[in-house]
């Protein structure tokens, strides 16, 4: 009987074990394909970025911090992210800034892969300039100071856009060698902005540089 009794103990450690190491495998590879979409992290577990941000940086910072965070002309819940870390002194005052040409490099050689692509933006430009959305996040690098010009990384893919005469993203162009589609007459942007191609949804306002 006694016999009996450490064999089942056995038995039952053995199946406890094999369903332990089952479920570290299946949640480690569940980690490993949200790191392939998910965004970088800019500040410690479970920190807010605005609050690291504010708890790392001087009392001058700190006023560069609450103008930048003031900055609502985006019109999208969010956080400013690469103006915050140059403010802070996590990224030179020079970084450099992604240009169409080199994100079109990186498309054409990574492809469909927002997480890939982040990554490799990251490398040039440091960081998004802006992460947030409303229902739908987004990465957004602009290409230049005066924001003319935006990458949008989103709904899986990526997109260039550029600002029309009302200061909205609507115009759409090629990245890389993306193909867009066909134009088949007047279609409209989010906000009711009329264009000539379907686009993507993404911020109408390009905020003041």
């Amino acid at each position: 009987m006694l016999k009996n009794k450490k064999s089942l103990m056995v038995f039952a450690i053995v199946i406890v074990g094999i369903l332990f190491g089952g479920i570290l495998a299946v949640s480690a590879a569940y980690g490993w394909i949200l790191g392939q979409e998910t965004t970088p992290a800019f500040s410690a577990p479970g920190v807010p970025f605005y609050e690291s941000a504010y708890a790392k940086a001087t009392s001058e910072q700190k006023v560069e911090l609450d103008k930048i965070i003031a900055d609502k002309g985006i019109g999208l819940p969010g956080e400013w992210i690469r103006p915050v870390l140059i403010a802070i002194g996590d990224l030179p005052k020079d970084q450099p800034r992604l240009s169409a040409e080199q994100a079109g490099e990186i498309y054409d050689r990574i492809g469909k892969n927002v997480g890939a692509l982040e990554k490799e933006f990251d490398k040039i430009a440091g960081a998004p300039d802006f992460i947030g959305g409303s229902g739908i996040e987004r990465s957004i690098y602009y290409l230049s100071d005066d924001r003319s010009q935006a990458i949008f990384l989103m709904l899986g893919n990526a997109a260039l856009y550029a600002v029309d005469d009302n200061g909205s993203y609507s115009i759409r162009l090629p990245l890389g060698s993306q193909e867009l589609p066909v134009d088949t007459g007047p279609s409209i942007a989010p906000r009711g902005t009329p264009t000539t191609l379907p686009i993507l949804p993404s911020p109408t306002k390009a905020p003041s540089p």
